[in-house]
């Protein structure tokens, strides 16, 4: 069963994390200061916090930054920046697989490239902190792009402090990250893994199955299915704000 306040409180994350990065605060942690990983070379970034009870979350920033979806009037013009930042040029042009470890992939798992970049290049400073801590479980989470990398960090963590954690993910709106070879180790690695689609949101439609992508399990739909602005609603329904919403009704209906 979806723990839908463990839901939420990770949504939020995913949208905090959207704030100026410098300045960085989490509702969910306002006691925290959080641990922030910026790597402006591949334009990554990450917060990782720990709280009192051992828990750790490792928060991944997707794509929404480039976008101001609040105060846009031009929606038509967003649309047209949002297809070409995060769909073509991040998602669709990226179609090559690798396998980024050392040795070959005995399940055959196969990677996006530009996500495996992404991800490499704040591995590193990600396992220093896990190794730094004595805590009992580490979540990660993140929103479209962000929660591509939270997919591949997930089970990067189960691979090598499986004997040190319990771990699980929260993703929103996030794509397509691998091959079926991918997705059956994940599945096998990860199982508590609660990935969510709100409506009609494109970006977990990417990249198509036909260029050799599966999404990983368990998928969690809500939202409506069907919108007479279907081109302009598939945009809007990426919004983490929708997931909030969604999330927290979920929630309210699951704690009475």
């Amino acid at each position: 069963m979806v723990n839908y306040s463990q839901a939420v409180k990770c949504a939020l994350l995913s949208q905090e994390i959207y704030q100026d990065f410098s300045q960085l605060r989490f509702s969910e942690f306002p006691n925290l200061t959080p641990d922030l990983i910026d790597q402006t070379s591949t334009d990554t970034q990450c917060a990782l916090l720990s709280d009192v009870s051992g828990a750790i979350y490792i928060v991944f920033r997707g794509s929404e930054k480039r976008l101001d979806w609040s105060t846009s009037f031009n929606f038509e013009q967003e649309m047209v920046e949002f297809q070409q930042t995060v769909v073509q040029e991040q998602i669709v042009q990226e179609r090559e697989q690798v396998y980024p470890y050392q040795g070959e992939s005995q399940s055959g798992a196969k990677m996006h490239r530009g996500f495996v970049a992404a991800y490499l290049s704040v591995r590193e400073q990600i396992h220093n902190y896990l190794r730094s801590r004595a805590a009992t479980s580490v979540t990660v989470t993140g929103h479209s792009l962000g929660g591509a990398l939270a997919t591949l960090c997930a089970v990067d963590v189960q691979y090598n402090f499986s004997s040190k954690f319990a771990i699980d993910i929260y993703t929103f709106g996030a794509p397509r990250v691998g091959n079926q070879g991918f997705r059956e180790s994940f599945n096998r690695r990860v199982p508590a893994s609660y990935r969510f689609v709100y409506g009609m949101d494109l970006v977990p439609a990417l990249p198509r199955p036909w260029q050799g992508y599966s999404h990983v399990d368990q998928e969690y739909r809500f939202g409506p299915r069907f919108s007479l602005k279907f081109f302009s609603q598939r945009f809007e329904d990426h919004k983490i704000a929708n997931y909030i919403t969604a999330l927290k009704t979920l929630a309210a209906t699951q704690g009475s």
